[in-house]
Parts: C-alpha cells; sequence; structure tokens
C-alpha cells in the first residue's frame, strides 16, 4: 500500500510537471502583470513588468509610468487616452490601440494611455486629473460604456476591489487588493490559473459585474445625474472628451450634454462585428480601427 500511495505521488507530481510546462509552451492562459496602489489611490501596473496574452505573438509592456499601451508626451500636444480593458487592450497588439491609431491621424500629438480592466467613471475621473498634474495634456479622452457609470456608484452595488463614490455621503471609496500572495501563486503557476478560469467556482458575484435586481431604471439615472453634478464640482471639465461605446443608453449622453460635456458616440450599427469572437466582446483590431476612424472624425471637431 505504501508503495502505491508512493508511485501515485510521483505520478500526481509528473503529471502537474508535464502539464505546467505544456500550458507555458503553448500559452493556454495570460501573463498577468501585478498591481499596486498609488499615492492617489489609483491602481497602476508595476513598471518594467512584461509577458503574453495568451498565444499573441507580441508581448505585452508595462512602461515607467505603470500603464500598458503607448506612453507618448509632448509639451502642450499631448492627449491622453483613459478608459477600462478596451483601452489596456492587453489581447491585441499594440498598433491596434487607440494610441496608436489616432497618432496615424494626428501625427502632431502625441498620446499618453492609461488604461487598466475594471476602471470605473469615477476611477477615470481621478486619473484625469493625475495626468493633469503629470503630464498636462491638452484634450483628454475617456472611453465609457454605462456599466463605468454602474460600477462608480456604491449604492448602487459594492465593489470592493474597484475605486467607487458614495453618493450619499460625497465621499470616494478606495479600492484594495485582496490576496496579494495568492494571486501571485495563482498567477506564476499556470496549471492553477488554467483550472481557475476553466473552472471558475471561487469567483465572488460581486464581481462578476451583475446588475442588481432592486434598482429600477428610473433609480439608476437620477444616481447617475448626482454623480456628474459631483465631477462637474470636483473635476476640470473643459478639456475632457467621453467617448461612448456603440448602443449607449440616449439618457446618459442627455445628461452629459446637460453639464457641457463634449461627447462623441460611437456606432457599429451596418458594419461587420467589432469583437474578437470566442466570447470576448472586446474589440478587435478591426474595431479598434473602426472606432479610431469615428473619433478622429468628431475630435477633429472639438479642435
Amino acid at each position: 500500500m505504501k508503495k502505491f500511495l508512493i508511485t501515485l505521488a510521483v505520478f500526481a507530481v509528473f503529471l502537474c510537471a508535464m502539464s505546467e510546462i505544456l500550458i507555458r509552451t503553448f500559452r493556454l492562459v495570460p501573463d498577468i502583470p501585478e498591481r499596486y496602489i498609488d499615492e492617489y489611490g489609483i491602481q497602476r501596473y508595476k513598471p518594467d513588468q512584461s509577458g503574453y496574452y495568451t498565444k499573441a505573438k507580441e508581448k505585452w509592456n508595462v512602461n515607467k509610468y505603470g500603464w500598458l499601451g503607448t506612453h507618448g508626451n509632448i509639451k502642450d500636444s499631448t492627449i491622453s487616452i483613459i478608459g477600462d480593458s478596451y483601452i489596456e487592450n492587453i489581447m491585441n497588439p499594440i498598433k491596434c490601440n487607440q494610441g496608436s491609431i489616432l497618432k496615424q491621424y494626428f501625427p502632431d500629438y502625441s498620446f499618453f494611455e492609461a488604461g487598466r480592466s475594471g476602471v470605473t467613471f469615477i476611477e477615470a475621473m481621478e486619473i484625469s486629473k493625475i495626468l493633469e498634474m503629470e503630464i498636462r495634456p491638452k484634450y483628454q479622452l475617456i472611453y465609457l460604456s454605462e456599466n463605468d457609470f454602474y460600477e462608480s456608484i456604491s449604492e448602487l452595488n459594492r465593489y470592493t476591489d474597484r475605486l467607487q463614490i458614495s453618493i450619499k455621503d460625497q465621499k470616494l471609496l478606495p479600492a484594495r487588493l485582496r490576496a496579494l500572495g495568492l494571486k501571485k501563486i495563482l498567477y506564476n503557476i499556470k496549471l492553477l490559473y488554467y483550472l481557475y478560469l476553466n473552472y471558475p467556482i471561487f469567483v465572488e458575484e460581486q464581481n462578476k459585474g451583475q446588475i442588481s435586481k432592486h434598482i429600477r431604471e428610473n433609480e439608476k439615472f437620477e444616481v447617475y445625474g448626482d454623480l456628474l453634478k459631483y465631477c462637474s464640482e470636483n473635476y476640470e471639465l473643459n478639456n475632457l472628451i467621453f467617448v461612448f461605446h456603440p448602443k449607449t443608453d440616449n439618457r446618459i449622453i442627455e445628461l452629459v450634454d446637460t453639464y457641457g460635456i463634449k461627447s462623441i458616440l460611437l456606432n457599429s450599427d451596418n458594419d461587420k462585428s467589432w469583437e474578437l469572437g470566442s466570447h470576448d466582446g472586446h474589440w478587435s483590431c478591426y474595431g479598434h480601427n473602426q472606432v479610431g476612424k469615428q473619433v478622429e472624425i468628431e475630435l477633429k471637431k472639438f479642435m
């Protein structure tokens, strides 16, 4: 019996080792950069990291500012691009980033991207305030969907891993990075991460992006109005341009217009899908190029 157990243990170790090698060789799971929270309460990536997003041929690289993507900065001629995973764009080559695409249309400008998965609208506003101090951009593009507004407000749903605001208390609620040690082990042992991605039984319900069924539609938009009022009183809005995903609810556009904020509404109608596919709704390179074309036309109207 003892010999059998030893043989079984050796076989299990061998099987795990071979699985780890195969997963790494064929890049069946993405490399995930480590995060930290800076002195402003913003989640950034630790600089000088690199890795691959599954089977991508090109490595992602974290720049010295703690962001992925382009980071040009020319005095008086910089346009910042702020957003969530659509702007982070870790799943595509950097040539497909909005900064790279828009640079082709505006060669006299530099483009500085500050994107990260999970960025809420209120965190994007905080990032815009920090970039005003760090790089002083001439224009700031913030790419948004309705979820970014919803996930900003703690009264609608509390997400402890994201920067949010309590509308009732008029107070920002900092994010907390949970289980950093366990995440580091998970991301570095690819077999564990593969099992986690394919059998996500430990993912918390509150972090799956589900919308509370207890909030009526009209209540949501009342709170969105309160959120924009807070922003009008606490942030510089003059150089901001909101870029809304296709099919964003027009009531949000109307609220934004009320505060005189410039905006661009993307349109994907009568076009082939912008999505990567395979259950991934992020924009493909084709999608990013279509977005860039529309932004270029509208951005010129604001210059």
